[in-house]
């Protein structure tokens, strides 16, 4: 009798699969986001240092500075978002309204302006940290929806997965794409193109992250004192968990890497001919 019951269960159809149309939306919206962090990741300390000409050394303070406050307010971010509780969902939400949010951040961190450079440090470093901090208060949540997408962890796995697959393909196809609108763009412009660039390319991943919005939705709710966890509790998990402290320090170690992948594209385009600079960069930065 036990072994009928367990067969019947397993071959009854389950409940809390996520749809394949919610999948492929949520792999979009990865692909969207990524977007921009491919253009900023990779193109800004040129566009600092070539179009806005900002020296390296004030553009290396502007990133030191950012770093420091990612590792500040990622934890700070994620105590507040986990403490919410809204009546249209947890972290959903946020997938609604954070892609004109990213839009417009991504834009003006692109943006070439006049005037002293004391003025062009500090628009570069204000629109680079806020950037870095509304792109925080976005990708929280967005990762956080694959635990309430659903409470089976092989669906839970598959989100996962396409949420690193979408992020993988939109840092690519950001490194692949840009530099071509860049000189479709670049004729007459004193930003080398870069401004519409940026604007044709967020704009594409608008439309990825709204349909990622409109197709996933949260089918688990946390209850109880599930529901609400408070900024105090997180910073006391992380401080007794000293491998997850590990990790964060890792992560933390890990700005020097991404400094030293800035240069990449100084050493490309000053050894190589443009032909092969933009075959090295799509290298380089393929997925």
């Amino acid at each position: 009798m036990a072994t009928e019951k367990v067969a019947a269960a397993a071959a009854a159809p389950v409940s809390n699969k996520i749809p394949l149309l919610s999948l492929i939306s949520y792999f979009g919206f990865a692909v969207g986001q990524c977007f921009s962090f491919g253009l900023v990741g990779t193109f800004i300390l040129f566009f600092y240092t070539d179009i806005l000409k900002i020296s390296p050394v004030a553009a290396s303070v502007i990133f030191l500075i950012a770093r420091v406050w990612d590792a500040v307010h990622d934890p700070l971010f994620a105590g507040i978002i986990d403490s919410l509780n809204l009546k249209r969902g947890k972290y959903r939400p946020f997938l609604g309204f954070m892609p004109f949010v990213l839009f417009v951040i991504t834009v003006l961190a692109f943006m070439s302006i006049d005037g002293s450079m004391t003025t062009k440090c500090v628009y570069a470093g204000v629109t680079y940290i806020l950037w870095g901090t509304l792109y925080a208060i976005s990708d929280l949540p967005f990762w956080s929806m694959t635990t309430v997408m659903s409470d089976a962890p092989q669906e839970r796995a598959k989100a996962a997965t396409c949420a690193m697959l979408g992020v993988n393909a939109g840092i690519g196809l950001a490194m692949t794409i840009f530099p071509y609108l860049t000189s479709f763009f670049a004729e007459g412009r004193a930003d080398q193109g870069y401004l519409p660039a940026v604007m044709v390319l967020m704009g594409i991943g608008v439309v990825l992250m709204l349909n990622g919005f409109f197709h996933t939705k949260e089918a688990v709710r946390p209850q109880g004192e599930a529901a609400k966890v408070t900024l105090l509790q997180t910073f006391k998990v992380v401080s007794r968990n000293k491998p997850l402290f590990i990790i964060l320090a890792i992560f933390f170690m890990n700005l020097f890497t991404n400094i030293a992948g800035n240069f990449y594209i100084y050493f490309f385009e000053g050894v190589y001919p443009p032909a092969m600079y933009e075959y090295c960069l799509r290298a380089y930065y393929r997925p």
